[in-house]
């Protein structure tokens, strides 16, 4: 009998861990899910910002980029009122800029059509070698370029700001002109 207590007080203490774990280990892409919804969050003096990915992005683009132009003067004012009301639809329009500018640096630097479609940028940094036009800040930011144009794309869950797709849109633009001009 006293190994039957034992047993049940050891089944009691570890139940409600054991089923804490469970639950994250079941629902581990749910939760990364809603996570992903959230923008940012507030509890009395802290606030912790979940999606400042494009704020990383626009910092790199400073060293890394040409200057931001007047998109309405390059005839891309349509991007920015897309991104009024399918800032989603922005960002995939945006990418394609920057993938047509992939394959003409592909043409330009002999890298088959196939390695720019689905671009490893790793490996396109070493194709160019070392002396390339982009400079290295160019291939991380056309990383994260690609994996928010990806989120934008496979995450429909997600909310995305108009004000964060209209900052997506300036950086492609600036992303496919320095791709033309390397």
């Amino acid at each position: 009998m006293d190994w039957l207590i034992f047993i049940l007080s050891v089944i009691e203490a570890i139940a409600w861990p054991v089923a804490f774990v469970a639950a994250v280990v079941f629902l581990r892409q749910e939760w990364v899910d809603v996570i992903g919804r959230v923008q940012s969050t507030k509890y009395k003096e802290i606030q912790i910002e979940f999606g400042h990915r494009l704020q990383e992005a626009s910092k790199k683009a400073k060293s890394s980029l040409p200057d931001s132009v007047d998109l309405a003067s390059k005839g891309l004012a349509h991007r920015l009122e897309l991104a009024g009301y399918s800032p989603r639809g922005a960002i995939l329009e945006s990418w394609i800029d920057v993938e047509a500018s992939l394959e003409e640096l592909g043409a330009r630097y002999e890298i088959p059509r196939d390695e720019l479609k689905h671009p490893d940028i790793h490996m396109m940094e070493l194709r160019l070698g070392e002396g390339n036009a982009l400079g290295k800040g160019a291939f991380s930011l056309l990383q994260s370029l690609c994996e928010m144009r990806n989120e934008a794309f496979y995450l429909t869950n997600k909310v995305i700001e108009s004000d964060a797709a209209k900052e997506y849109v300036s950086l492609a633009n600036r992303m496919a002109t320095l791709l033309k001009e390397a």
